[in-house]
């Protein structure tokens, strides 16, 4: 049985935990929004380069595999892999300021830039 102190404890752990991911959704959902912006998107256009299919599959795969909650830090080993690159290549998904993974508490999930990605990407394959 756990001690009074414990379960206080255990309760503001479970109330930051929650806040945590509610500000998550919202900073996710005020990057789509600049990203909305006109100005933002003629920038973010002007410097899309293109990717190679591969590329956007490891992203597919994190989202199908783990939807907006993303996958196990030690399951995108495997995703790389499935998607043809060596898993010590995969740091670049995640550099730069538009990077379409991030690692949230031992998951990797798809930014808003990722998904972003994704929706063009499916989108595209689906004309």
């Amino acid at each position: 049985m756990k001690s009074g102190d414990d379960e206080q404890v255990g309760a503001a752990a479970a109330a930051i935990r929650a806040e945590l991911r509610r500000l998550r959704t919202s900073l996710s959902r005020l990057e789509e929004a600049v990203d909305k912006l006109p100005e933002t998107r003629r920038r973010s256009r002007a410097a899309e380069r293109p990717r190679p299919a591969r590329y956007y599959g490891v992203l597919v795969s994190v989202y199908e595999r783990g939807g907006r909650q993303g996958i196990a830090a030690g399951d995108l080993g495997v995703v790389g892999a499935e998607g043809g690159y060596d898993r010590r290549g995969l740091g670049g998904f995640f550099a730069g300021t538009r990077a379409p993974l991030q690692l949230v508490d031992g998951r990797v999930r798809l930014t808003a830039e990722g998904l972003r990605l994704v929706d063009r990407y499916l989108d595209e394959v689906a004309r």
